[in-house]
């Protein structure tokens, strides 16, 4: 993984980890993290960081998948 250098890139990567990972206990852990990072950004910046995450899904999620 590459180094982090500010919480929109550590919130990232928390959120693509959180619906990538294998195991729901993981994903549990990882979603608290998000949580944490997103809670010291402003709402504007999360809500920029979701909206990225939301096209980057849906253009690697083949179509008629969840």
């Amino acid at each position: 993984m590459p180094e982090l250098k500010n919480p929109t890139q550590a919130l990232t990567a928390a959120l693509l980890l959180a619906v990538t990972v294998p195991h729901e206990s993981i994903a549990a852990e990882v979603v608290a993290q998000a949580e944490l990072i997103a809670g010291g950004m402003p709402p504007a910046d999360v809500d920029r960081v979701r909206d990225v995450i939301e096209v980057a899904l849906a253009m690697l999620t083949p179509e008629g998948q969840p």
